[in-house]
C-alpha cells in the first residue's frame, strides 16, 4: 500500500515537506501529523474502504491528509479548490464520499503514533478528477494502491538507474511539486519524491515571481512542469535562476517547439518529456542519459518504459505492426475506471487494457509518436485533421504568442478548423489584417484542408484547474 512509514525508514529525522510560507516537518513529523488526521477521520466515523473527499488550498495540509487517510484504509477525494459550489457539489455527488474536509474539519498540529492499516494491492486508493473524456465533463478516475507503487517504481527506475527506494542522496536538492495535489500530476511528484527519498516543496499555486522566490531559497536541480508553466516562463520580462538546474520534465500535454526552443536557448536546460495519463500512469518518456546517449528523437512521446505493455490497436481492436498508426492502449493495474460513469468506465478499461484515447504509432526502436487525441481530431471535408499539428505552425508567427485550434460545425465540410489566437500587441497591424496574414501564413506551410477557415483573437486561452490548456471551452475575447 501507499505507506509513508515505509518510505521514509531511517530518514525520519531528516526534513522532508516545506511550505512556501517558511514552515517545514521532519518526514517523522510528517508521519506524526498524519496519525494525528487518521485520529480525528476515526473520530468522525472514517474507516477502511471510506471515501473521504478534500476540499482545501493546495497547500502542506493536503499531504497530511492524504497520508492519514491512508493510514486508516480510507480513500481520499481529492477536489480542487478551484472548483465553484456547483462543481464541488457536482463532484461530491459522483463520489459521495461520507465527510467533506474543508479548513477548519481537522486538525493539522495534532500528533499521533497510527500504525498503517494494511490493505490489498487491488484495493482503492484514490479518486481524482480528469477531464479527459468526450463530454470535457470531469471523471472520477479510481486508482489503486498497488498500480499507484507500481507507476513509482517504473518511473524510478527509468528515472535514477535503480530498483531501490530511497535512491537520493542524503543531502539531495528537494523537488518542487509544481502541480496542485488535487491533481494526479502533483499527487505523484510528491509520492515520488518521498519514493527516492527527497524532501518535497508545496506551494499554493504556480506563479513566475513565486518560482523565482523558491529557486532562490531551493536552488533546486530539477523541475517537473506544465507546457502552460514553461510558456509563461519563456514569456517573462525577468530571468529565473536556473544555475543548477540539470533538467525539466514536462508532462500532461505536448509542448510546442518554438516555446521548447525559446526556452531552452534562454536558459540552456534540457527540456525532458514523459507521457502518461490518470487512468494509465507512466508509459513512456525521455531522462537526462537518453539524451546524452544521442536517443531522443524530435517529436516523439519518449521511449516506451521497460515493463510497460503497450499496443496499437485499429478500430477494431486488432493489434497494429511496427510504424502504423492507432489507438495507444496499455496493460494497466493502476485504475478500477470511473466511479461516476459505468458505461464510459467500460470503454476506458477492456480486459485489463487501458485505453488512452490517444492515436500514434510506435517505431522500431520502441519509440512513441502522438499524433493527437481522438475525440480532438476534426473531420473536415472527409480528411483528419490535428489540431495540434495546426497550431505548432501557427506559433512560428511573430504576432501569435498562443494558440488553439478547435472544429466548429460546418453544414458543407462537416466541421471546420477555427483559431483562436493570443496576439502579440502590435498597433500597427489590426485584428483583420492579422487574420488575413495568419491564415494566409498557415496556407503556406499546411494542406488546403488543415488550414483555419477562421481566425478569432482572444485576450487568453481557457486553462483547466490544473494549468492545462482547454479544448472544451470556447474562449472569450
Amino acid at each position: 500500500m501507499i505507506n509513508l512509514a515505509g518510505l521514509i525508514e531511517g530518514r525520519g529525522d531528516r526534513t522532508g515537506l516545506y511550505g512556501e510560507d517558511g514552515r517545514s516537518w521532519t518526514f517523522a513529523q510528517i508521519d506524526r501529523i498524519a496519525g494525528g488526521v487518521a485520529e480525528d477521520l476515526r473520530e468522525h466515523g472514517i474507516g477502511p474502504g471510506d471515501r473521504v473527499a478534500c476540499y482545501l488550498t493546495n497547500g502542506p495540509e493536503i499531504a497530511f491528509f492524504l497520508f492519514g487517510a491512508w493510514k486508516l484504509g480510507a480513500v481520499p477525494v481529492t477536489i480542487s479548490s478551484l472548483y465553484n459550489a456547483d462543481e464541488l457539489a457536482e463532484s461530491v455527488a459522483k463520489t459521495e464520499p461520507l465527510l467533506l474536509v474543508e479548513h477548519g474539519t481537522l486538525s493539522f498540529t495534532r500528533e499521533a503514533d497510527v500504525p498503517a492499516a494494511a490493505v490489498d494491492a487491488d484495493t482503492e486508493a484514490c479518486i481524482l478528477f480528469t477531464g479527459g473524456t468526450t463530454t470535457g465533463r470531469p471523471k472520477a478516475v479510481s486508482v489503486t494502491h498497488g498500480g499507484t507503487r507500481a507507476s513509482l517504481a517504473r518511473l524510478a527506475k527509468v528515472s535514477t538507474g535503480t530498483e531501490a527506494e530511497l535512491s537520493a542522496a542524503p543531502d539531495a536538492k528537494p523537488n518542487l511539486i509544481a502541480l496542485p495535489l488535487f491533481h494526479s500530476g502533483g499527487q505523484h511528484s510528491l509520492l515520488f519524491a518521498f519514493h527516492v527519498g527527497r524532501a518535497a516543496v508545496v506551494w499554493e499555486r504556480f506563479g513566475v515571481d513565486r518560482l523565482a522566490a523558491l529557486m532562490e531559497r531551493f536552488r533546486f536541480d530539477n523541475f517537473f512542469f506544465l507546457p502552460t508553466m514553461v510558456f509563461d516562463i519563456v514569456h517573462a520580462e525577468r530571468d529565473l535562476p536556473f544555475a543548477g538546474v540539470k533538467s525539466v520534465l514536462v508532462a500532461g500535454q505536448a509542448i510546442s517547439w518554438p516555446v521548447r526552443k525559446a526556452f531552452e536557448e534562454r536558459y540552456h536546460v534540457p527540456i525532458l518529456v514523459n507521457y502518461g495519463s490518470t487512468e494509465a500512469g507512466h508509459i513512456a518518456g525521455w531522462t537526462g542519459r537518453d539524451m546524452k546517449a544521442g536517443l531522443w528523437k524530435p517529436g516523439s512521446a519518449g521511449k516506451v518504459y521497460p515493463g510497460v505493455e503497450l499496443e496499437i490497436r485499429a478500430g477494431d481492436g486488432t493489434a497494429l505492426p511496427v510504424g502504423q498508426e492507432g489507438e495507444v492502449v496499455v496493460r494497466s493495474e493502476l485504475t478500477k475506471g470511473y466511479v461516476d460513469d459505468a458505461a464510459a468506465s467500460a470503454e476506458l478499461v477492456r480486459d485489463g487494457w487501458v485505453h488512452t484515447g490517444d492515436t500514434g504509432y510506435v517505431d522500431a526502436d520502441g519509440v512513441l509518436f502522438l499524433v493527437g487525441r481522438s475525440r480532438d481530431m476534426i473531420k473536415c471535408g472527409g480528411f483528419q485533421v490535428w489540431p495540434e499539428e495546426i497550431e505548432d505552425e501557427l506559433r512560428t508567427h511573430p504576432l501569435v504568442r498562443d494558440v488553439r485550434v478547435l472544429g466548429r460545425p460546418d453544414e458543407r465540410l462537416g466541421e471546420i478548423p477555427v483559431a483562436l489566437v493570443v496576439r502579440e500587441p502590435d498597433a500597427a497591424v489590426p485584428d483583420a489584417e492579422l487574420a488575413e496574414r495568419i491564415t494566409a501564413f498557415a496556407r503556406d506551410r499546411l494542406a488546403h484542408f488543415k488550414t483555419p477557415r477562421r481566425v478569432e483573437f482572444v485576450a487568453a486561452l481557457e486553462r483547466s484547474a490544473a494549468g492545462k490548456v482547454s479544448r472544451t471551452k470556447e474562449t472569450s475575447a
